[in-house]
C-alpha cells in the first residue's frame, strides 16, 4: 500500500470515528420521541385581548377607615368604550349615607388577562378574570380615606 493511499484510508477511518461520536454520546434524562413539529410555548401565542364593554354588576366586601367594614350588593361598572388592551367607563356605587355616585375610570388590560383600573377622582383597582363573564378587582383608595374592597362582577347579559 503505498503512503498517499494510506493517508486517504487513515483520514477516511477518523472521519468516520468524528462522525458518529455525536450519534453515540450519552443523554442525560429521558429520551422523547421527536413527532412532527414543535409546540409554541404559552409564552409565545399571548391570547387576543378580550372585549369587556358593557355592564358589569356585583358585590363588595372589605373595610372603610371612616365606615368600617362594609358588605355591598349594589356596585355597577359599565364599561363605555374599549380599543385594544385600554378601555374606558363608569362605575356607580352607594355609599354608607344612602347616596348613589358615580365616577369615570380608565383602564387596561394585559395581555395574560390582568385588569388595572384608575378612578379619574381618587382610587385604583386591580384585577383578573375568573370565568368568562365574571372578574375580581382589589379597590384601594389613598391613605385619607383608606379603602381597601374587594369585587365580585358579572357581565350582565343582554
Amino acid at each position: 500500500m503505498n503512503r498517499s493511499s494510506f493517508f486517504l484510508l487513515v483520514a477516511v477511518v477518523l472521519g468516520l470515528f468524528l462522525l458518529t461520536a455525536g450519534c453515540l454520546q450519552a443523554q442525560s434524562g429521558p429520551i422523547t420521541p421527536v413527532t412532527g413539529a414543535a409546540t409554541p410555548s404559552p409564552e409565545v401565542t399571548s391570547p387576543s385581548t378580550p372585549d369587556i364593554v358593557g355592564v358589569w354588576t356585583g358585590t363588595s366586601s372589605g373595610h372603610i377607615k371612616t365606615v368600617g367594614f362594609r358588605e355591598s350588593a349594589a356596585h355597577r361598572y359599565t364599561i363605555t368604550a374599549q380599543n385594544g388592551s385600554a378601555f374606558t367607563g363608569y362605575k356607580e356605587y352607594t355609599k354608607a349615607d344612602g347616596v348613589r355616585y358615580s365616577e369615570n375610570f380608565s383602564g387596561v388590560i394585559t395581555s395574560d388577562g390582568e385588569i388595572s383600573i384608575i378612578d379619574h377622582d381618587d382610587g385604583s383597582a386591580l384585577g383578573e378574570f375568573i370565568g368568562q363573564d365574571e372578574i375580581e378587582l382589589r379597590y384601594i383608595e389613598n391613605e385619607d380615606t383608606a379603602v381597601a374592597l374587594l369585587f365580585h362582577l358579572k357581565r350582565e347579559k343582554n
